[in-house]
């Protein structure tokens, strides 16, 4: 019976570790998904997967990294692992010129064991192969192609108007000259082309009016149709303005859209942090670009020669990893007498407002609702119209989100709201809880 009961505490024991085994790792598996999302946010302006950039490339650091539980540590906060006298973590500082990693102490253990799901499990993933390579942007931007078929024609009957008066100018003066000889008289002297063209404007005054006329009004409505298409709003999305090409400014430095995004999968908010908590986007500062360009000066298509323009509002010097100011010495931060002037693309009148983090936090709003497929989109331009009108009919048609954006946390208010206009609109049945039944066709709501 002692030996029974020995045999089934080892077996009880063996089983106990391998339910504990399983239960810890089940609870430290993280979510992939919701880590990659985190970790673009918040990781990819310094770290790439698969190349290095301000920091490492990530991709297998299991390979690299003491264990998954100092990457747990390093991650939540770099400086106290290194203040410990780790000697791994003090290794990475020095190797990467003594740059500290930021810290992550406001992650929830959850978030937490999402990013780190994420960046020890990435095995990378299949990107199409075009003209730039396997996953990288197409160095030509690609402008849709304008029909000119219209002028060639005006200018082809216009020559040809020129031609057939000068041709049968010719033929005129041609008989007036055999009946001159005929009658014993002098004929003509031969006329050029612009002669011909001359004489018959004298002598049918009226035909070349009309034919002038014909032609001033026909290159008028080529000119106007051109310039109808020329604008300082954006085409897409709404009907009155759906042909007018959408406003492109040229800027000071060339900032591809589609390889920050897309290519090297920065997210909108790291950049423009304004859209989190205040009224404006913010477009970012040249510090913001040094957080990466500090370590990256290569870049696919022709990126070095704008990289080098950033270098030069700055006043930072690779070779000396400092900042050289107006006053000829070196510091950590980037000189400030020396602004890029961004030209501004989307423009709201004054007496207009518009709130970022009240659509995208709140509201729940993408980026490309309004700016568009930033994602596959080179220069900025502006894709939506702006107009009232426009904004009117988002307003009939979005409906409220009940449910916090970024938080995931429920927004009590709506709910709230939801729940008494369900009550009081019960009697229609396609009542729909957008933002005009909460007074988002108010005038004051928009209007200073």
């Amino acid at each position: 019976m002692n030996n029974y009961t020995i045999a089934m505490r080892k077996i009880s024991s063996i089983i106990c570790s391998v339910l504990l085994v399983v239960f810890t790792n089940n609870a430290n598996a993280g979510d992939y998904a919701s880590g990659e999302k985190i970790f673009k946010a918040n990781c990819a302006s310094c770290h790439n997967m698969e190349k290095n950039l301000t920091g490492p490339a990530l991709k297998g650091i299991l390979d690299r990294a003491p264990s998954e539980e100092w990457i747990y540590k390093w991650v939540r906060n770099n400086n106290t692992l290194r203040a410990s006298g780790d000697a791994y973590a003090n290794k990475i500082f020095k190797d990467w010129n003594g740059a500290a990693m930021n810290v992550f102490e406001w992650m929830s253990e959850e978030q937490l064991s999402d990013v780190v799901t994420y960046i020890t499990t990435y095995t990378g993933k299949t990107e199409t192969t075009d003209s730039a390579g396997p996953g990288l942007i197409d160095c030509e931007e690609k402008e849709p192609e304008k029909d000119y078929s219209s002028l060639y024609l005006i200018f082809g009957v216009v020559l040809l108007s020129l031609l057939i008066i000068a041709i049968f100018s010719g033929i005129n003066r041609s008989l007036k000259n055999a009946k001159a000889i005929q009658d014993g008289l002098e004929p003509e002297e031969p006329k050029t082309f612009y002669e011909a063209v001359g004489s018959f404007a004298v002598n049918r005054k009226k035909s070349f009016g009309l034919i002038v006329i014909a032609i001033v009004l026909t290159l008028a409505k080529i000119g106007w149709d051109y310039l109808s298409t020329i604008g300082v709003s954006g085409g897409n999305g709404f009907e009155k303005t759906e042909n007018v090409q959408n406003y492109k400014p040229t800027q000071p430095i060339n900032f591809r859209h589609d390889i920050h995004v897309k290519q090297n999968q920065i997210d909108c908010e790291y950049c423009h942090s304004g859209v989190l908590e205040t009224k404006h986007a913010i477009i970012p500062s040249a510090n913001v670009c040094m957080n990466c360009h500090a370590a990256v000066n290569e870049a696919h298509c022709s990126g070095e020669e704008e990289i080098k323009k950033i270098y030069e509002h700055t006043g930072w010097d690779p070779n000396k990893m400092a900042y050289l100011h107006a006053d000829g010495k070196y510091y950590d931060v980037p000189r400030e007498d020396k602004p890029i002037k961004w030209v501004k693309v989307h423009n709201l009148q004054d007496f207009v407002y518009f709130n970022h983090a009240q659509h995208v936090v709140v509201g729940g709003l993408e980026c490309k609702s309004c700016h568009g497929d930033m994602e596959n989109m080179g220069v900025a331009q502006q894709y939506a119209p702006l107009t009232m009108g426009w904004c009117i009919d988002c307003h009939r048609k979005t409906e409220i989100n009940t449910e916090l954006k970024y938080s995931g946390k429920p927004n009590n208010y709506y709910i709230e709201l939801h729940d008494q206009f369900k009550e009081s609109w019960k009697h229609k049945a396609d009542f729909n809880f957008t933002v005009e039944k909460i007074g988002g066709l108010e005038c004051g709501k928009c209007h200073y």
